[in-house]
């Protein structure tokens, strides 16, 4: 089984949010794949041109790429130890957090060689942000966020905000970073901090709904709000120190949610319109309206070998 740095792989995948989807059109794409061995990097040359869903497979150490419209395989990266969460920049370009080698991977949309690898020390790096404002790169490790100014470099590190065993973080639409993680107050809830842009510590944020210490819980900004959560997604309105709920979405998933990636299709209000997720026993990547949810109305399983991160890397518009 392959373990990360909050545990196994189980305890990030094993959140208690399984309900069952109706039929309600979805359409499974590809058929199941065995774990295979190692077979090298590839992707369809006509694959850059469009909008790219990542997808990392701890299980086989990869990871699978998708066309965003199409929902077909156009290509797999490989030679990862511990593949954990992805990322994407405004160029496309994708990061991928490498813990068993201890650094932080880059591609270009739709490439097959790195073009650039952040060392993270002896740290296992879990999760990945780009700070759309300045193109700084948030790195989570267990006990603090590293940040490498433009994605180069050498980080500068965060701590505080009563947060420990770091688990997920994402940045705003203004430079700020949202941070979850275990609670010092009490085992049982999941505590939360943020770095708000310029600040030179994490501070303790305080939420009006408490959550239960249910892993994963991922966060994400949607355009609008804060989105926190798994099978059930909360939106939060954050405030200084203080983040005030304004609604939620329940997606009906065939599995438990390990992470989830809200996309915008076709323009729109600012606001995302489409929530991807990866999910756990069965293995596979399903679609939801958003902030709707309800049933998918689509979903991957071709390539898939316990998958987790997820992130949406879109095509040059030049």
């Amino acid at each position: 089984m392959k373990r990360f740095g909050l545990g196994t792989y189980a305890l990030r995948g094993g959140v208690a949010v399984a309900l069952l989807a109706g039929c309600g059109g979805r359409q499974p794409i590809g058929a199941p794949s065995a774990i295979a061995p190692s077979v090298g990097s590839w992707m369809r040359a006509d694959a850059k041109s469009g909008d790219l869903l990542y997808v990392s497979n701890p299980g086989n150490d990869t990871v699978t790429v998708y066309g965003y419209q199409s929902r077909k395989l156009v290509g797999t990266l490989d030679g990862f130890s511990n593949p954990a969460g992805l990322c994407a920049d405004t160029a496309g370009d994708v990061w991928i957090t490498n813990e068993g080698e201890h650094d932080v991977v880059e591609y270009a949309h739709g490439g097959t060689q790195p073009i650039q690898t952040l060392d993270d020390g002896s740290e296992q790096p879990s999760a990945c942000s780009v700070d759309k404002t300045t193109g700084n790169l948030a790195v989570l490790n267990a006990d603090d966020v590293a940040v490498y100014p433009d994605a180069s470099g050498s980080p500068t590190l965060y701590t505080g905000g009563e947060v420990y065993g770091d688990y997920a973080l994402g940045y705003g639409a203004h430079g700020d970073l949202l941070v979850d993680g275990g609670s010092y107050d009490n085992s049982k809830l999941i505590a939360f901090a943020q770095l708000p842009s310029g600040m030179t510590h994490l501070k303790q944020l305080v939420l009006s709904k408490t959550l239960l210490w249910a892993p994963p819980t991922f966060v994400q900004w949607d355009g609008q709000f804060w989105v926190v959560g798994a099978g059930t997604l909360d939106w939060f309105r954050i405030t200084d120190n203080k983040g005030r709920l304004e609604g939620y979405t329940v997606l009906s998933p065939t599995s438990s949610i390990v992470q989830f990636w809200i996309a915008s299709v076709g323009g729109g209000s600012g606001r995302g319109n489409q929530v991807v997720v990866t999910e756990d026993d069965p293995y596979e990547v399903e679609f939801f309206q958003y902030p709707a949810g309800g049933n998918a109305f689509a979903s991957i399983i071709d390539g898939l070998s316990n998958p987790y991160g997820i992130t949406v890397s879109n095509a040059s518009k030049q």
